[in-house]
């Protein structure tokens, strides 16, 4: 009697101890989370495989847009040279087996920038040769080879295969005068695949560059 009155006063029943879970249950946990560990990666490793090409392909278009906003800014700073300076600066592209590049260059004698003068060294290489691919491979000055693509607008022709990418005329000279004014030209940048120009427009000296949307067939500012 008083025992059952102290219980009723408050005390608590005696606790039991939990059962421990055996060695059974315990294996089939493991074995279970072992399992979804093992499909996790697995089926990481499978989207990453199927994903490596999309990365691929957005890389090299990263480094192919960094490539054409490089010779944008270039040009943009040898304008404000030119400017800043009172003497004509550019770029004097050429050709080798290995491809493409530029130099920085500067009028010597004051009246412009000329291709025999930077050659005889009255106007001055100040940098160079710079390549693109040194920094930015596979991406270059030039243009796919696997067919014609349509001029930038408002051009309405086709570029063949094979052109070159510096077109500023008749020379491969681009030219800041200290007034501001410029060469008028494009150049263009790609990789093999991905394609960008750079148009430059001289009265201005504006420097836009347009995207390659071979998809569609057109280009994109």
């Amino acid at each position: 009697m008083a025992a059952a009155r102290e219980t009723g006063r408050g005390g608590s029943a005696p606790r039991t101890a939990p059962t421990p879970p055996s060695r059974t249950t315990v294996a089939r946990s493991d074995g279970m989370a072992l399992l979804e560990v093992l499909v996790g990666v697995t089926l990481a490793s499978l989207l990453f495989v199927a994903a490596a090409p999309t990365f691929a392909t957005l890389r090299s278009a990263g480094r192919t847009a960094a490539g054409a906003r490089e010779i944008a800014i270039t040009l943009q700073a040898q304008r404000w040279q030119s400017v800043a300076t009172g003497r004509s600066h550019g770029l004097w592209f050429t050709t080798d087996a290995r491809g493409w590049a530029w130099r920085v260059v500067r009028d010597g004698n004051g009246n412009g920038l000329r291709t025999a003068e930077v050659r005889d060294g009255t106007d001055a290489i100040l940098s160079g040769p710079h390549r693109l691919e040194d920094r930015l491979a596979p991406t270059r000055l030039g243009l796919p080879t696997d067919g014609a693509i349509p001029e930038i607008p408002p051009r309405r022709g086709r570029i063949p295969s094979g052109t070159d990418p510096v077109q500023f005329g008749r020379t491969d000279l681009v030219s800041f005068s200290p007034q501001g004014t410029a060469s008028s030209g494009t150049l263009y940048v790609t990789d093999g695949r991905d394609l960008f120009g750079i148009v430059l427009f001289g009265a201005t000296a504006r420097v836009r560059v347009w995207r390659y949307d071979g998809r569609a067939g057109r280009w994109r500012l």
